[in-house]
Parts: C-alpha cells; sequence; structure tokens
C-alpha cells in the first residue's frame, strides 16, 4: 500500500503520516520512507518519534484518557500521542514546543479539535508510571506479561523495560575484507559513533541513529545489519570450507550471508524461501557482498525441495519462522499483532521445517535450529517433538562454539535461551542437533 505524504513538513508531520499509515496496515519501515527527505537530524527525530509512540502506545493512551472525554478520531489520539511521548521521554523537545506543534497539527488535520487537544495536553501533568500496572506501564498485551510472568517472575520488570529500551543498530563486519578496527576507523572517520562488541568478535554496535545507505561500509558490502543473537547461528553451525550450507529460510539471507564469511565464501549454499521478494533481497545482498558464484537461491517450499535433494547437504540453518516475541523492542508494532492461538500454528510449520532439514542433510551432518523467540511452544516442545518423531537427530550442546565465556550462563540442557535485552542482545534461542541416520 503507498503512502501519499503530500507535502513534507519536517520531522512530526512524517511522524503523524506515517502513524496514520501504520494504522491503515502499511509494514512500518515502508511507512518511514519518506522521511528519506529531510534532513539526517530532522530523519532521526521523525523515526524517533515514530518507534517510541508505537512502542509506549499503550501507555500514553492511558495517560491521555485520564484527561480526555469521549471518542477521540484517530488522527486526533495520533497528535496526542506524538505530544504526550514527548512530554514523557524526550528530554530534549521543550515541552511547549510539543504542545504546540500538536496544536498546529490539529489545526490542520481537525481544527474542530485544536483546543481539546491544546487543553488535554495542557492538564497532562506528571506521567503516571508508578500508578499503573506493568502491562500499561511497559506497553505490553496483558497475555503476554502473564505468560512471562510465569516463567520471568522478579525479573519480569527488568525484560519489559529492556522490551522498550532503542535497541543499538548493530552491524556485522566482513573480516575476510576488512578488520573490525579499520570499519570502526572509517566509521569514525564519517562521523559514527560506534565501538567493538564484547561477545562477538565481528559485531560493531553503532550509536545514534544512522541510515544505512549513508555510510561507504555498507554500499560496499563490507558490512551488514545484524544483531549479535542472530550472529551466533552462524558460530554455533561452524561451516567450514568445501561443505555444502542448504538454508531452509533464507529470508534476507543474515545468517546464510554469515556462513559464507566465515569461510571465505569457501562453501556452496543453497538458500530456500517461499517469498519472492525476501528472496530478491537475498540476492541483491549477496551481490553487494561478491559472493554470487558459491549462492543458489530456490523459490519453493522447503519440504518439496527436501523430496528431491535428500541427504545433498552436510549442514542446515533452520532460523524458523515464529512469533517474533523476542525481538520486540526492534517489532515495535508486533506486540499488539501477536496472539496466543497462533503458537500452534507456527509450531506445525517449525516441525515440518525441521523433518525437511533432517531430510536434506547427509548421516552425520549438523542442524542448527533457532528463533527469535524463546517461548517455549517454539523451543523446547519443537525439540520433545523431534525427539519423538525424529531419532536420527541428537542434540548436541552449544557450549563448545560460543564466541565468548559469558554466553554460557544463557546454556541450558545444551540450548542457548536469550531472554530480550540479556547482554544488550535480541532474544533468541538456539539449538544443534546432529543426524546420526537416515532420513
Amino acid at each position: 500500500m503507498a503512502v501519499d505524504v503530500g507535502e513534507i513538513g519536517g520531522a512530526r508531520e512524517v511522524a503523524l503520516r506515517a502513524l496514520k499509515a501504520v494504522r491503515q496496515g502499511v509494514p512500518l519501515q515502508d511507512a518511514l520512507k519518506p522521511s528519506g527527505r529531510l534532513a539526517r537530524n530532522d530523519r532521526a527525530l521523525a523515526a524517533q518519534l515514530v518507534y517510541g509512540v508505537l512502542r509506549h502506545q499503550r501507555f500514553l493512551d492511558a495517560w491521555i484518557d485520564q484527561q480526555a472525554r469521549g471518542r477521540l478520531e484517530p488522527v486526533v489520539r495520533d497528535i496526542l500521542r506524538l505530544a504526550a511521548f514527548q512530554l514523557a521521554f524526550l528530554d530534549r523537545v521543550p515541552p511547549y514546543a510539543a504542545v504546540n506543534a500538536a496544536v498546529e497539527q490539529a489545526k490542520r488535520e481537525s481544527p474542530r479539535a485544536s483546543r481539546l487537544v491544546n487543553a488535554v495536553l495542557r492538564r497532562l501533568g506528571t506521567p503516571p508510571f508508578e500508578s499503573v500496572g506493568l502491562a500499561v506501564r511497559y506497553s505490553h498485551p496483558d497475555w503476554l506479561v502473564a505468560r512471562w510472568e510465569a516463567r520471568y517472575r522478579e525479573r519480569l520488570p527488568e525484560v519489559l523495560s529492556r522490551d522498550n529500551e532503542v535497541p543499538p543498530l548493530t552491524v556485522r563486519v566482513n573480516t575476510h575484507r576488512i578488520s573490525r578496527e579499520a570499519a570502526l576507523a572509517r566509521l569514525a572517520a564519517e562521523g559514527v559513533r560506534a565501538e567493538p562488541s564484547a561477545y562477538v568478535p565481528e559485531a560493531i554496535r553503532v550509536q545514534g541513529a544512522v541510515w544505512l545507505e549513508d555510510l561507504s561500509l555498507f554500499r560496499d558490502g563490507l558490512i551488514s545489519v545484524q544483531d549479535e543473537s542472530s550472529m551466533l547461528v552462524s558460530w554455533i553451525l561452524d561451516p567450514q570450507p568445501g561443505e555444502r550450507i542448504v538454508d531452509l529460510a533464507v529470508g534476507v539471507g543474515g545468517k546464510a550471508l554469515h556462513a559464507l564469511e566465515k569461510t571465505h565464501g569457501q562453501v556452496e549454499l543453497v538458500g530456500i524461501d517461499i517469498a519472492r521478494a525476501r528472496l530478491q533481497r537475498f540476492q541483491e545482498n549477496v551481490a553487494r557482498m561478491g559472493y554470487g558464484a558459491r549462492v543458489t537461491a530456490v523459490e519453493m517450499p522447503a519440504q518439496e525441495y527436501a523430496q528431491s535433494h535428500p541427504e545433498m547437504f552436510d549442514k542446515a540453518i533452520l532460523d524458523a519462522p515464529c512469533s517474533g516475541l523476542g525481538v520486540l523492542r526492534r517489532r515495535v508494532d508486533a506486540r499488539w499483532k501477536r496472539r496466543p492461538e497462533e503458537f500452534p500454528r507456527y509450531q506445525a510449520r517449525q516441525q515440518e521445517l525441521l523433518w525437511a532439514a533432517q531430510a536434506l542433510i547427509r548421516p552425520g551432518g549438523t542442524i542448527v535450529y533457532s528463533t527469535c523467540s524463546t517461548e517455549p511452544e517454539e523451543t523446547d516442545e519443537v525439540l520433545a517433538w523431534a525427539r519423538r518423531h525424529l531419532p536420527n537427530l541428537t542434540l548436541e550442546d552449544v557450549t563448545p562454539w560460543l564466541p565468548h565465556p559469558a554466553l554460557t550462563s544463557f546454556v541450558k540442557e545444551g540450548s542457548l535461551y536469550l531472554a530480550p535485552g540479556d547482554l544488550g542482545m535480541d532474544g533468541f534461542f538456539i539449538a544443534r542437533l546432529a543426524k546420526t541416520g537416515g532420513t
């Protein structure tokens, strides 16, 4: 769905129109594309406003509703949310500026509501952080807070708080072509603040708002965006030169390309996906990074491909489609889209793909199964299903392949469980499975 932005009127105007687009079903990244016409600082502010409102939406609505009377037009509520977010969470914006900007927006979008907007904002007072429950304070759905309370107990406020933090932009350096130190120096020369990851040798955490296309390292194929927890998949896979590797849900190719980088491009890689748009992005990334000769992209269900290519691969990457509940700090609108009744559908898909993975690899081969979720239905229960239905798979302890000792604290029964925000990373689950017999 296209976003009609009309005349660009600064960061707040772009933010308001992006929120409207998200309400109408436009993906968040597409809704923010018009901000590319702004200067760098205004572009960063527009993104901060949109992500901030969506991240704290439930709390903002509860605060606004203490002063508003009756039903609010959607655009008026968005205007109030933008201003309330600035008042509660942004020190850089003076309160009078946030209120005045909101009133002016209301005059343009819904003139009759401008007095209401002014009155509500001037009555808001101090944000009521301490007087609301955890689900409202941290803007999470009740069902998810109840689920996590049973699992995290006294850690629950910490996990919810981390979920609302602005995550760092983490990039993976292709150390085959440039050292991390040299990459950091180039970023500094372009005015970008960054620091090396303490846990993953090829990772860099970038500070502040950055537009990737502005970075020469990205354009030259020397860095890729990937969270550190996701980078651990290739560490645990441990690809070796000469191996044949298949990625059953390759997406845009982050983990697959990492495997190529770790072997200096000396593996044969097949990336499978059912979405043509994702495969096109994968192929663009392959070309940008110069690995086209070693990669085949396949648009086909993985189960179908497995039936015609049995036991042809040494290793398989299965980053399975999942609820994504470990990465809500990045996918700020997803927390309101997920429902607990979706878990059986995700689990069935994960089981199908795990069957396909074991069919594709030879006896003695390896599967790395991962999800950006640590929910039991998508992790422990899938492994339990594999023990019952795929007895040719044996769970291996991931500890020997972890790149930093601090990560071993998060290994349980041989698999890695990172809750959202652990070590500053996204929530993630990774298991390593060896194939001991035939399909």
